[in-house]
């Protein structure tokens, strides 16, 4: 991967800060360390808010894992980590002055007015739909993640150019936002490519019919937008109805139910990082003190996003304060001028009119021969076309 600065290890990021984040983990008010006692009363806060425990608790939990790695090696007790899962986000909100947090467009977009009522930034570490910045308060949020325009027109081309693929059916859940995005996103780019069409079909709920409407068209290959808790059942469907093709999919796919499954076929998803021998020694040393500090568990691209985003909050902070006092607004000043950032998940620097980070994609394979059951690279891929994000419109 091309960086445009020079990879820094986390010890040399944590030497340099003057300012950063303690961990605290009492238990009040739907968030860890909210509270302020006699040890910390002065210390602003810094609110790490991921969904470890519902619907997103795969990738929640990743990011989390990640976002605490970076609190610990910055080591500074000026600033106070509180974690919160989204039942104590509007309290984050509140009490702190900024946020990092969220892998789920949707999560994010329930959550946003609290952000916006009291003003408080936030870091997005995976939350890809790019209408969030529309929305009322979107102007608080910075991006560490590419967008679902990215990650689609990635899959699209890739599924076109490499797989052979002209005929494509999009099976996308209509109760998600993210899900229409993405899924919007891969039909717009896989229609603009020659001799290739894509048959758009909506799910809620149960998906029986759905599935054999999908294998009814004889697709080459079937783009499933869905949430991480759907989207083995839906392949697994998919290949009991006897489609054989490729089944494709967005970064929620980036989870234990994806690539430890042994009876999905071949798959390819879109994610934000590829932590295996890479043999860049920033990424190898993450990874390894990953393992050391989670029992010899493998590090996804969603814990990579958490860190990352994470560092780039604290950074912020950091440069807040050499300004004087910190406020939410030179916090979230200092974020949105952040430039570019090297990061396990690549270079972070969005462009002057696109408030998501152009990164690569990297595309996973899963499930087949080659992958032997695991996860290996399929590809990197830097989409030629980047369609427009469909805001409030359908498919």
């Amino acid at each position: 991967m091309t960086h445009a600065l020079n990879r820094v290890m986390s010890r040399d990021f944590s030497r340099g800060l003057r300012t950063s984040l303690a961990l605290c983990f009492a238990l009040v008010a739907g968030c860890r360390g909210v509270s302020s006692s006699s040890s910390d009363a002065g210390l602003m806060k810094l609110a790490v808010v991921f969904d470890d425990s519902m619907g997103q608790a795969s990738l929640g939990m990743e990011a989390k894992r990640g976002a605490m790695m970076a609190i610990e090696e910055a080591r500074s007790s000026d600033f106070r980590a509180v974690y919160c899962g989204d039942a104590g986000a509007a309290d984050a909100a509140r009490d702190a002055v900024a946020a990092i947090g969220f892998t789920d467009s949707d999560e994010l977009r329930e959550v946003l007015p609290a952000f916006a009522a009291a003003g408080t930034p936030v870091m997005v570490a995976g939350a890809t739909d790019p209408c969030l910045a529309k929305l009322a308060g979107g102007e608080l949020l910075s991006f560490a993640c590419f967008s679902d325009p990215m990650q689609g027109a990635a899959m699209a081309e890739f599924a076109h150019d490499r797989l052979a693929a002209r005929r494509a059916v999009v099976m996308f859940d209509a109760k998600s936002e993210f899900a229409r995005a993405v899924g919007a996103a891969f039909t717009t780019s896989f229609r603009g490519l020659a001799e290739s069409d894509a048959t758009v079909i909506a799910f809620s709920g149960d998906f029986a019919q759905e599935v054999e409407r999908a294998v009814a068209k004889s697709p080459n290959v079937v783009y499933v937008a869905a949430l991480p808790q759907d989207a083995s059942r839906i392949i697994e469907a998919l290949r009991a109805r006897g489609f054989k093709g490729a089944a494709l999919g967005p970064d929620s796919f980036d989870e234990p139910s994806i690539f430890a499954a042994r009876n999905l076929g071949a798959v390819y998803y879109s994610t934000h990082a590829w932590l295996a021998g890479r043999g860049e020694p920033a990424i190898d040393a993450f990874v390894a003190r990953y393992r050391a500090k989670f029992d010899g568990m493998e590090p996804t691209a969603f814990a990579a996003l958490g860190y990352d985003a994470t560092r780039m909050a604290i950074a912020a902070l950091e440069r807040a304060k050499t300004g004087g006092t910190v406020t939410r607004a030179t916090v979230a000043r200092a974020m949105h001028e952040s430039g570019s950032f090297d990061g396990i998940s690549g270079a972070i620097a969005a462009g002057a009119a696109e408030r998501f980070p152009s990164k690569a994609v990297w595309i996973v394979e899963t499930g087949t021969e080659s992958a032997r059951g695991g996860r290996q690279l399929a590809s990197r891929w830097e989409p030629t076309h980047v369609p427009d994000a469909a805001c409030g419109k359908a498919h």
